[in-house]
């Protein structure tokens, strides 16, 4: 529960944990927290919307898969 205290969007812990899902080389986990942040990330309006300024976060996330993967294919989370 800490961690949800000090950060306010769940983005953020689904980017955290989409971190340590790369470092402990498990795709299938890594490719559902990463479609799962796609969904967080791509909600249309409503007022809990996610308005993140600066996408340099996910960027890295996306690379950081892809460097720990390979290219992302839309057969990942069924891999």
């Amino acid at each position: 529960m800490g961690y949800i205290m000090q950060n306010r969007r769940l983005s953020d812990a689904i980017l955290t944990a989409h971190e340590i899902a790369c470092g402990e080389n498990k795709k299938q986990i890594a490719s559902l927290l990463f479609e799962a942040l796609e969904l967080e990330l791509t909600r249309i309006g409503g007022e809990h919307a996610d308005r993140r300024d600066d996408v340099k976060t996910v960027e890295d996330a996306f690379d950081l898969h892809e460097k720990t993967f390979g290219p992302i294919s839309p057969n990942d989370t069924y891999s």
